[in-house]
């Protein structure tokens, strides 16, 4: 069975630090078209900026995902860039020290908004897109061609006081 990514389009989130740098490199070294968006624009154009200006598999997009008009320029720039989404990897995770009694405290919902309701509207945005790409290539209404993968933060598995 052959796996090749070469070709494919995607869109890595939390790409200029970490999990989200390293899987939009590799994607790159395998030949996928790869849109790296992050809201740290400064590590963004230091990690990726020399590669993406060169007009190759990788471009940068800065901006901050909890808006939904980033998110929809975010899809605007790769489309216009690559015509196309494959993948998604939502890697973008944020973990903020509180104190988990206080009920006043807003880094649960700052969280909340940035670890799970970003994904959520990417993906959909996403999943919408590569369902319309599905049934533009022959394929069963409502179904689509694409990979979406969500990744969680380690706080999901290791538990501290602050945390």
């Amino acid at each position: 069975m052959s796996f090749s990514l070469s070709g494919k389009t995607a869109i890595v989130t939390g790409a200029a630090a970490g999990l989200g740098l390293a899987i939009a490199r590799h994607l790159a070294d395998r030949g996928c078209n790869v849109m790296c968006a992050d809201i740290d624009e400064t590590r963004l154009e230091s990690e990726l900026g020399d590669e993406a200006r060169a007009e190759g598999p990788i471009r940068i997009f800065a901006g901050d995902l909890c808006q939904k008009l980033t998110i929809t320029n975010l899809l605007s720039a790769t489309y216009d860039a690559f015509d196309r989404v494959d993948i998604l990897v939502n890697a973008s995770r944020k973990v903020t020290a509180s104190d988990v009694l206080n009920p006043d405290e807003d880094a649960v919902e700052l969280m909340w908004r940035q670890n799970v309701l970003t994904s959520l509207r990417l993906s959909q945005m996403v999943a919408k897109r590569m369902i319309q790409a599905a049934e533009k290539a022959g394929g069963e209404p409502g179904r689509m061609i694409g990979s979406i993968i969500n990744l969680s933060s380690i706080a999901a598995q290791r538990v501290q006081p602050t945390l």
